[in-house]
């Protein structure tokens, strides 16, 4: 039960849930950045490091699973591309290509300092400032693997650890923050690799205050200049701000033989890699640590198992309102022989099943009355996404679709006598009508949904249908003349 229909009444516990679903997110605002649960994050350019950004992102999911959530930052990267990344993840992830716009204040600092968009290079990882600022959050470089967790990890996920940032204690400062060696604490000589932040803590005023204090050179270049670290160094040097020592997230960088674990050498507790340079070259030790099982891989997946990251709970909706992977598998199967043929799709969500069914083949228009980020996620598949009420765009349409999937909130009698009609219009000669939620009534809770089998009781003469209840909630397949 993945649809956004608009509901006409608050009578069923499905009604009440979507209506509080459809007011829980405010206008103009990305839901994912309104909530509450502890976020990591990573920023992936357009690098040759996307293997190490898929790598990183499928450990993580597998390491901390629902415990967290995930959003991947990208700057120059369409939409097939940030699939492919995002293709091993085994939880629902965020995927959030930046602009200007989600940072104003840095993007006119840079730009008066002579550096254009195209040029903000290292910045974008800080766009936006943070993805969710009433959360904890972890924000990395793309060509940075988590394959541990660190001791304070708990503390971190309630909100209750004060801000991190990398330390490299080798490393010369002149040689790695730029024109703001100077600022740089030689002490707890920070770096901007992870950083780690509570709760409601925002880092721009202190990184205008550094700003202000020695302003960008004129015509900096952040694709090059080295002071975008110098000024993060500065800006987190806080006197709460604790390092994150490379002995416990070591350089693995593409052009040094060794894996750097500072000064104090390898203890034996590393938690993370950051592979450096993986951005611009080939970086032998990603494949050693991939092949010794450190770093997660796997071998080529089916396509259809690569869309999990597009899964609507959480952030991203109420709890359950996401088809679990069983039954998509089930459906898919009866979406089969539709390949070619046109299919609607009733409840889009962020764009899951629509994803499978084009990858399929089938040619898909997606319907629902609210944008999740689907259009985005979905750019270059052979889907057609509308934002409309289910049951206006069915009962309007021109179009005449050979498979209908019906996945939808509010499943009671009197919802379906709303759906009837308007389903009927918009099917070809003998279409199928596939409809989710069968079974609904039949899981603890749900009681009230027993529309489908309302529907199905009155079928006009000459559709035939089964009933699948092999998956929850089940489906009911009808074929029609």
């Amino acid at each position: 039960m993945c649809s956004r229909l608009t509901p006409v009444h608050t009578a069923t516990r499905a009604a009440r849930l979507a209506a509080e679903d459809l007011h829980a997110g405010k206008p103009g605002l990305r839901r994912f950045a309104q909530g509450q649960r502890p976020v990591i994050r990573w920023i992936k350019g357009d690098g040759l490091d996307d293997e190490v950004t898929r790598a990183a992102i499928g450990q993580a999911t597998r390491l901390f699973g629902d415990s967290v959530d995930y959003c991947l930052c990208s700057e120059g990267i369409a939409a097939p591309r940030a699939r492919a990344i995002l293709a091993w993840a085994t939880q629902p992830v965020e995927w959030w290509p930046v602009t200007g716009d989600d940072n104003p204040w840095l993007a006119n600092t840079l730009e008066a300092a002579g550096c254009p968009p195209e040029h903000f290079g290292y910045w974008w990882k800080w766009f936006p400032e943070r993805v969710r600022l009433q959360g904890p959050e972890w924000i990395l470089d793309g060509d940075m693997v988590i394959t541990g967790r660190p001791g304070w990890f708990d503390h971190w996920r309630r909100g209750a650890d004060g801000p991190r940032l990398s330390q490299d204690d080798r490393s010369p400062l002149k040689a790695i923050h730029g024109r703001y060696a100077r600022h740089v604490d030689p002490v707890k000589r920070f770096y901007s690799g992870l950083a780690s932040l509570p709760p409601g803590r925002r880092y721009q005023p202190a990184m205008a205050r550094v700003l202000k204090r020695q302003p960008l050179a004129q015509d900096h270049d952040g694709r090059k200049d080295m002071c975008e670290q110098g000024v993060i160094a500065a800006t987190f040097q806080q006197p709460d701000a604790v390092p994150l020592p490379l002995h416990e997230f070591p350089f693995a960088r593409a052009f040094e033989p060794f894996l750097d674990h500072g000064l104090k050498g390898d203890l034996g507790h590393a938690w993370g890699y950051h592979f450096g340079n993986a951005f611009r070259r080939h970086n032998p030790h990603f494949e050693q640590l991939t092949a010794q099982g450190v770093v997660f891989t796997q071998s080529t997946p089916d396509p259809l198992d690569g869309f999990q990251w597009l899964g609507g709970q959480g952030q991203w909706g109420i709890p359950g309102w996401t088809t679990p992977p069983k039954h998509a598998r089930n459906l898919l199967q009866y979406a089969r022989p539709f390949v070619g043929r046109r299919v609607l799709e009733i409840g889009t969500s962020r764009g899951k099943l629509s994803a499978m069914l084009a990858t399929l083949g089938c040619r898909v228009t997606t319907v629902d009355h609210v944008d999740r980020g689907a259009a985005r996620n979905l750019a270059g598949l052979d889907v057609e996404v509308v934002v409309d009420d289910a049951v206006h765009f069915m009962a309007t349409t021109d179009q005449r679709f050979d498979l209908v999937l019906f996945d939808i909130h509010g499943n009671s009698p009197t919802d379906w006598q709303r759906y009837e009609a308007a389903l009927r219009h918009c099917l070809a000669p003998a279409a199928t009508p596939l409809l989710s939620n069968a079974a609904l009534d039949q899981v603890q809770g749900w009681g009230e949904e027993s529309g489908v089998k309302w529907f199905l009781d009155r079928l006009p003469e000459g559709w035939r249908y089964v009933v699948d209840t092999s998956t929850v909630p089940g489906v009911a397949v009808v074929s029609t003349p």
